[in-house]
């Protein structure tokens, strides 16, 4: 990013060479702070160590080294509670450990702190949901109204509410034809209890109507051959399957026996939190001595620098903070949507409250499974104003245009997502306001230029597919051949059909081997393949397999040594070295 705004001044700086403004943030532009969040942070604890417990000189630990550390304090701390002989933690160990080791707790501990490390406040939110599981005077309460009710409850109803359509997509079909008149009247038999469900609103009543739910018995008319019926039949079947699994493993207790289960649960998270909280404190203990921090201390440690929390919960800007705030005019957030909670903390308190520049694409967030949050990027595309420039709530700036793709792509895109995008399932509506525009515009031309996207599906199971009959098809022993084979063959098609494509530097011209690109889900053991299939047909191409040339084995246990040579005490790459070829030991003799 420094680099192109680098490369935007000198542009400018050519066509005005008299500006000096342009010339001040030449020199400028190498003291912004243009960075990734962890950087921002690393920087805020090296320039504030003094405000932390940490030494001056530490150092950022390996993912290696800080999972070795992890695994090895995770290990003392169950000994520790071992000889203890600690009751609560034993326990543990009979709840959810296995018959012969206790994997599966040590498994769940990393687990709970690998997932509070995204909170602001790790602690404070262990406490808080453990908290949520006290229904001590609460085993009255409708259990719908639970956050674990209410979600069970609303997972049922969808799955409920998918087996109606299904149902009546099936009635419909029966109802063409009177002799299948009686397998109609049962699938609206069906559709009838079904519904009956849907209209509940307490636990207890869903309870009862799924207990005492009995499908009818398909009608047996050996006279009646029909597709149509043995079809709806199938269909049924698996309708029924579906809702037996909720019967038989969610709705088995009703609402005072789901609370009491929940509340039995306490004292073992109690437990559990206790645990959590000696394996952190047992941690941090560990990487002090080793005067490391690892990624997820980053973010932690510069937000305890950066805020004070007091006793209500409330959190201010320490003065540390207000410096920041000073010294930044704007903060340009990019990727906001894969923003977790931590960073927005962290990001708020240098912020003087209406300084912060956010860019982002909601249907763009591939991090939840890291706990990224989407819904700090959705709270705000929904109260901001557009185009309110004096708005107190934040102005909001929809960019609908493309610039990468052609027409074709992006009505293709708009029609699979219109369909399968919803607030459900994907946190926004893809409607038409969400559309992907197409922003390039092109010369008008006569040239064969339009091609539309097309989609090709290889039956493997016909004797007879669309790819050219030759002396190596019956040759061809892998799904992925017969792919590559395709694939190779339809390149082969669009160079001989002159097709034009446009191009910035020559205008529309016809197409040849540099413009396509073959996109593979992984390229391991796959791409050579279709590289030896585009060889054959004398085409250049060149296949990307991502290998670093860094990451090459030679080059790597030669960095292994070096590593060793520093400090013999590393684990890895002395096992690296041993059992490479400069000492060839075997695996029995490591």
């Amino acid at each position: 990013m420094r680099e192109g705004i680098q490369e935007a001044l000198y542009k400018k700086q050519e066509s005005d060479p008299e500006n000096e403004n342009i010339g001040k943030q030449m020199l400028l532009l190498n003291k912004a702070t243009i960075s990734t969040i962890h950087s921002f942070c690393l920087d805020v604890i090296k320039n504030n160590f003094y405000q932390t417990n940490i030494s001056p000189n530490f150092r950022l630990g390996s993912t290696e080294e800080t999972e070795l550390l992890k695994m090895e304090v995770l290990e003392n701390t169950f000994d520790e509670l071992y000889e203890e002989k600690n009751i609560n933690f034993i326990n543990l160990v009979n709840t959810y450990g296995g018959y012969r080791d206790d994997e599966n707790l040590k498994e769940i501990v990393l687990k709970i702190y690998k997932f509070i490390q995204s909170t602001p406040f790790p602690k404070r939110w262990l406490e808080e949901n453990v908290e949520e599981f006290n229904l001590k005077d609460k085993q009255d309460m409708d259990f719908i109204n639970t956050k674990w009710g209410s979600v069970l409850a609303d997972s049922f109803k969808e799955e409920i509410e998918s087996a109606i359509e299904k149902l009546e997509v099936i009635s419909n079909d029966l109802k063409k034809d009177d002799s299948l008149s009686k397998f109609y009247f049962c699938i609206l038999d069906d559709i009838d209890q079904l519904k009956l469900i849907v209209e509940q609103t307490t636990w207890d009543d869903i309870y009862n109507k799924i207990s005492t739910l009995k499908f009818k018995t398909w009608p047996t008319d050996k006279k009646v051959v029909s597709e149509l019926k043995d079809k709806s039949k199938e269909k049924r079947d698996e309708i029924k399957e579906s809702i037996k699994k909720y019967k038989d493993n969610v709705f088995i207790y009703d609402s005072n026996q789901a609370n009491k289960d929940l509340y039995e649960m306490y004292d073992v998270l109690i437990a559990i939190k206790e645990l959590v909280l000696l394996f952190c404190n047992n941690y941090s203990l560990a990487k002090q001595e080793h005067n490391i921090i690892d990624f997820n201390d980053m973010e932690h440690i510069a937000l305890d620098i950066l805020v004070e929390v007091d006793e209500k919960g409330n959190v201010y800007p320490t003065e540390v903070a207000k410096k920041y705030q000073e010294k930044f005019q704007e903060i340009a957030i990019d990727e906001y949507q894969d923003s977790n909670l931590v960073q927005e903390y962290i990001l708020n308190s240098v912020s003087s409250g209406n300084n912060i520049f956010m860019v982002g694409d909601v249907k763009q967030s591939i991090y939840k499974f890291r706990q990224a949050r989407p819904e700090l990027f959705l709270e705000k595309y929904n109260t901001y104003v557009e185009d309110g420039k004096d708005s107190e709530n934040g102005r909001k700036i929809k960019l609908y245009e493309n610039f990468r793709s052609r027409k074709a792509i992006l009505n293709l895109t708009n029609f699979v997502f219109e369909n399968i995008m919803s607030k459900e399932l994907g946190d926004i509506e893809y409607c038409e306001e969400e559309f992907l525009n197409p922003g390039l515009e092109y010369e008008k031309t006569d040239l064969k230029i339009d091609i539309e996207p097309e989609l090709h599906i290889i039956d493997l199971n016909q004797e007879e597919t669309d790819i050219p009959d030759d002396e190596e098809t019956e040759e061809i022993v892998d799904n992925i051949e017969i792919e590559a084979k395709f694939v190779a063959n339809k390149i082969k098609e669009l160079l001989n059909s002159n097709i034009y494509i446009w191009d910035k530097k020559q205008g529309y011209r016809n197409v040849t081997y540099k413009d396509f690109v073959i996109l593979l889900r992984k390229t391991t053991d796959v791409a050579s393949i279709y590289e030896k299939e585009l060889v054959k047909l004398g085409y250049p191409v060149f296949c990307d397999t991502s290998s670093n040339y860094f990451e090459s084995q030679e080059i790597e246990t030669i960095m292994n040594l070096l590593r060793i040579i520093d400090n013999p005490t590393l684990d890895i790459p002395l096992v690296s070295v041993l059992r490479s070829p400069i000492v060839g030991l075997t695996d029995n003799e490591l």
